[in-house]
């Protein structure tokens, strides 16, 4: 059994509930187990092309310690510092498992709410507003 639904009101929460918890009570007194996931709405693909925009002109016109650096390393450095000022799952920079090098863990647009695609579409501009580039 598996569901998906978007909710959007409280109302229409409600009325599915209603409608699907029978479902659920006599799958469970069949001696089935059940998972339930409740989350926010993922990010849209409109904002996922609008932060990949805005991230290819920062990166067309941005530089960072002296250097040009390609949108995929702009993108990094962005998420890093947003993650960082809306304290949003922090990178963590640690050893590679060899022993010479590093690897960064941390947050990923991917796992991005539709919240925060927002809120990280304000900051790209915010930012780039503060640091004189042109979107």
């Amino acid at each position: 059994m598996a569901f998906t639904r978007r909710l959007t009101s409280p109302e229409q929460a409600k009325s599915v509930w209603n409608n699907i918890f029978p479902k659920i009570q006599s799958y469970l007194s069949s001696g089935n187990e059940l998972r339930l996931i409740i989350e926010k709405e993922s990010k849209s693909r409109d904002q996922e092309s609008m932060y990949h925009a805005l991230i290819d002109e920062i990166a067309k016109q941005a530089t960072h310690l002296g250097a040009k650096w390609d949108a995929e390393s702009w993108k990094r450095l962005l998420v890093d510092k947003f993650c960082k000022d809306t304290g949003i799952n922090p990178a963590k920079v640690i050893p590679n498992l060899t022993g010479d090098g590093i690897v960064q863990l941390g947050m990923q647009t991917r796992k991005f709410t539709k919240e925060q695609g927002s809120e990280f579409i304000e900051f790209l501009h915010a930012w780039a507003a503060e640091a004189g580039i042109d979107l």
